[in-house]
């Protein structure tokens, strides 16, 4: 089958390759991939700037699909069971986290498409203990977005939670941005939402999706909204972001950090403590937060069609990825 591959380390270096056909072991099962979301991860190892990921790996992380076959011990899929898989290729078990629940925080964890191979492939081996069925009115290409949605529904209502009426200013309008947006104003939430002027596009889906007021990253950051917000979600992986999002933030506010980034960040220490700021951080999800966004999307509060602006084939990876990087787009989406 052909699958895109990060072949070695280093800028690039990923290639459409034919390799060899996954088979499901005990306990897991054949997954055919219909559609497969490409994640600014995916475009990190693309460039050699995501930690830890081993090579040679199939790439992706964010799909939907079909079960093709089922392993020794599966007793809760069937063939042709519509479905969605969590990230969380590989866990121990055996530590605190995996007992407690909390095993997308495994020190030992390996995800798809960076530690075992992953989704931009015809077929994906995967846990039965991380597939959800899919209901009556998601469809499979949405049902590719359901991991970005649960990272944010653990981030915005576990983690951290909204509560109605709070004012919340969104740093970063990807598609973790706009799921962000998406979750915040089913909360019942006045949302602001804030790119860069490269991110004019992405800004007018915010827009159209409800935002209450699109901003560019000039504007937040030259003082002129210092102070405003009960909430600031950084959703963007540059790590000047987060002095933008204190000095934002109202006294006694939250900061709620998802965004990816690998470099490191200078900002006032203490504008944490002098404005009582509660920082979040967010990692991932598990099984209940999946089941949260599954049925937030059966009915219909989280609407994630309108994010998907791009599908290719996964022989045209190369310009799904540069669609990707373009930011000309939301959500960009593999068809193996």
């Amino acid at each position: 089958m052909k699958a895109v591959v990060k072949v070695r380390r280093g800028e690039g270096n990923v290639e459409l390759l034919d390799v060899e056909e996954p088979s499901p072991v005990a306990g897991t099962a054949l997954v055919r991939v219909r559609a497969a979301g490409i994640c600014g991860s995916d475009l990190m190892i693309l460039h050699d700037r995501f930690p830890g990921y081993r090579v040679p790996v199939t790439l992706g992380h964010e799909f939907a699909g079909e079960i093709e076959e089922v392993g020794h011990n599966v007793t809760g899929l069937s063939v042709g069971d519509r479905v969605a898989c969590e990230t969380h290729a590989y866990v121990c078990g055996r530590c605190d986290y995996c007992r407690s629940g909390a095993y997308n925080l495994c020190q030992s964890r390996l995800g798809f498409g960076y530690g075992v191979d992953g989704a931009f492939a015809k077929f994906v081996v995967v846990r039965e203990a991380i597939i959800h069925h899919l209901p009556e009115g998601v469809g499979t290409r949405e049902a590719a977005l359901l991991e970005p949605l649960s990272v944010v529904v653990n981030a915005l209502t576990r983690n951290s939670r909204l509560l109605p009426g709070e004012s919340v200013l969104v740093i970063g309008p990807g598609p973790i941005g706009i799921i962000s947006l998406l979750v915040a104003k089913m909360s019942g939430c006045d949302v602001t939402v804030s790119g860069t002027e490269r991110s004019s596009k992405r800004l007018s889906i915010a827009e159209s999706l409800g935002a209450d007021e699109v901003v560019t990253d000039s504007t937040v950051s030259g003082g002129h909204m210092e102070n405003r917000f009960d909430v600031v979600v950084i959703a963007a992986g540059e790590p000047s972001t987060f002095e933008t999002a204190l000095k934002c933030c109202k006294p006694g506010g939250r900061v709620v950090h998802i965004g990816e980034s690998t470099a490191k960040a200078t900002f006032m220490f203490s504008l944490i403590d002098r404005k009582n700021i509660t920082v979040n951080g967010s990692f991932s999800h598990n099984w209940p937060v999946w089941e949260k966004a599954i049925l937030l999307a059966k009915e219909g509060k989280v609407n994630l069609r309108p994010l998907i602006t791009h599908e290719f084939a996964l022989e045209e990876w190369k310009s799904a990825f540069s669609v990707a990087e373009s930011k000309e787009g939301m959500k960009v989406l593999l068809r193996p």
